[in-house]
This record gives C-alpha cells, sequence and structure tokens, in this order.
C-alpha cells in the first residue's frame, strides 16, 4: 500500500481555505468507460477513452439527460443501466432518448429519456461519481484530487491539529465528526493510503 512519509507525531496547522481551494480539477468515473477523467469547468474529459462532455450552446443545457426509467435494462445482455445522469442525450422524432453504454457488457445503445439536472435550475452542473472514493468505519472518504488528498493526510495524520490564521469555517473546521475522531485515526489514514494508492494505478497526476 501506498503511504506518503510524514513525520511521526507532527503538528498540522489549518492551512486555511474553502474545498476549491484545493487541486484545479475532479477525479471522477469516465461516463463511457468508468476509468478515471478529469472534470473542470468545461465539463468531463477522458483519456483513456476520448469522452469529452458536450457543450450546449443553447440558453438551457437540455443535453443532460437520465434514463426515462429507473429499472431500464440492457438491450444487449438484459442487465440494468443505472439511471445516472449524463450529457449524451439526443432528440429523435420529437423524442428524447440517451445513449448508454451498459456498464456489464460493455455495449452502448439508445434508450428513451427525461431531462436531467441543469445547471440553470439547481445552480450546479451535474456528474459522474468521485473517482477517489473509498468507505471507511461505514462512511464514505472521498478526495477530489492529489491536492486534496495531500491536504486531509497532513491534517489527519497529525498528532495535533492546529488553527491557522485564516478564521471562519475552513474546509478543515468543516470536517465530520468521524473523519477527526482520533478512534478513527488510523482507519482513516488507511483509507487515504488506498486512495493514493488507487489514483497511482490510474495514473491520476495532479
Amino acid at each position: 500500500m501506498t503511504e506518503r512519509d510524514l513525520p511521526i507525531h507532527h503538528r498540522a496547522e489549518d492551512p486555511g481555505g474553502r474545498l476549491w481551494s484545493f487541486g484545479k480539477v475532479i477525479w471522477v468515473h469516465c461516463p463511457e468507460c468508468d476509468k478515471a477523467a478529469k472534470k473542470d469547468n468545461h465539463g468531463v474529459n477522458c483519456n483513456h477513452c476520448g469522452h469529452t462532455t458536450i457543450q450546449s450552446r443553447k440558453p438551457s443545457n437540455n443535453r443532460w439527460a437520465t434514463p426515462a426509467s429507473s429499472k431500464q435494462k440492457c438491450t444487449h445482455c438484459g442487465e440494468a443501466i443505472g439511471n445516472e445522469d449524463r450529457p449524451t442525450a439526443r432528440t429523435k422524432d420529437g423524442e428524447l432518448f440517451l445513449q448508454v453504454r451498459c456498464p456489464h457488457c460493455g455495449e452502448t445503445d439508445d434508450y428513451p429519456a427525461r431531462p436531467g439536472w441543469t445547471t440553470q435550475r439547481f445552480g450546479y452542473e451535474p456528474g459522474p461519481p468521485l473517482f477517489l472514493a473509498t468507505q471507511v468505519a461505514g462512511e464514505t472518504l472521498w478526495v477530489q484530487n492529489l491536492a486534496h488528498l495531500d491536504a486531509l493526510e497532513d491534517w489527519l495524520g497529525a498528532k495535533v491539529r492546529e488553527r491557522g490564521p485564516q478564521p471562519g469555517l475552513t474546509m478543515m473546521a468543516k470536517l465530520p465528526r468521524w473523519m477527526k475522531a482520533s478512534t478513527n485515526r488510523a482507519k482513516v489514514l488507511r483509507g487515504l493510503a488506498q486512495l493514493r494508492e488507487r489514483a497511482e494505478k490510474a495514473g491520476i497526476d495532479e
């Protein structure tokens, strides 16, 4: 397992900043091949299969959609295809369809769809799940990128944690109690080490 070489019983000072201060990209599961893909203000881009978020020129981003039925099954293998929003919707004869690659057999087909969430209606852009996530003590431990991972390892791995010069609810101040609890410290650090190992295997470099 990959681990950073941190000083034993080191002290850490809250670096300040909110979540978006750590790293410029978010690593997510590619909607097409499920490998690690970068997500930024322009959308999702995958270096493995070439998937790129379709940018809509219309006032409302109507290309995001989800399968019309939450129980939609693959037309090839019969397994459930999932109901996540995807940026690959298209209209045929006035009806909305969504291109989905089956996570089980890998075949791609079009399925009846309905409009998904939009940035204009809800203030955020939907997207694939985070790539760097794992379960720790019955909770989900996740990081967006390597800078986020480094910051959490430094802070949560410290024997003594000190408030920094920046006031207010920083990212560290807003961490959930289970993550900061001394009883979970070893578990959380193992989980972060697992995420670092996963990042290395996936070729994540930032």
